[in-house]
């Protein structure tokens, strides 16, 4: 991914270029992520008919930020929840967790009261932040892609990435043919604090 931009419409994140070259993945992902937002699954190869067809968890995403592309930009007014969502430099990052229906939905599921940000969720802590499991995850990635998948990244690059593929994944399961989904700013925030690059310390005082 992202990100947003970190790193991946069905709506703000998932019309841009279809990318499919997954070897430049990572090696790309800095300028990718600054230009266009987070987009955890860009890079990836699209997955197969049968594939798509026998996932059950494929849920496309249902946010259009087109429809509110003025004002946005420059402004957090469009957060409505606590986990403090930034001015973001593209209006397609500039979506809050509220406003994303399979993230809505993860957080409505929680047992234990109600959330005011999906970064409350003790899910979002263990499955995008937690070192041990982005380590996990990365090398699934590597396993998954084999010679695809950059062994020369920053660890940090690599975290952030598996982090958005992470948050996707456990949101909405696993995406369709060449569908790209928004990541709201609050997570995409989060996820750079904890794994940062030099271009992104400066949200950390946000």
């Amino acid at each position: 991914m992202s990100s947003s931009s970190d790193n991946e419409d069905g709506t703000s994140g998932s019309d841009f270029s279809d990318i499919s070259d997954l070897e430049n993945d990572l090696e790309n992902r800095e300028e990718v992520e600054e230009n266009i937002g987070a987009q955890p699954y860009m890079f990836e190869p699209e997955i197969s008919d049968s594939e798509e067809e026998s996932d059950e968890g494929d849920d496309a995403p249902d946010f259009n930020i087109d429809e509110d592309i003025d004002g946005r930009l420059g402004n957090n007014d469009w957060c409505s929840c606590s986990g403090g969502c930034i001015p973001m430099p593209v209006v397609r990052e500039c979506v809050c967790c509220k406003q994303i229906h399979q993230i809505v939905r993860k957080m409505d599921a929680y047992p234990h009261g109600e959330l005011n940000c999906i970064t409350e969720h003790p899910g979002f802590q263990t499955v995008c932040l937690d070192v041990w499991v982005m380590e996990t995850a990365y090398l699934h990635y590597r396993q998954q892609y084999g010679g695809q998948a950059r062994q020369d990244a920053t660890e940090n690059q690599k975290y952030r990435h598996v982090a958005y593929r992470q948050l996707v994944r456990w949101c909405w399961g696993f995406l369709g043919r060449a569908v790209r989904v928004p990541l709201p700013s609050c997570a995409v925030t989060r996820i750079r604090a904890a794994f940062p690059s030099e271009e992104y310390r400066g949200f950390e005082e946000a």
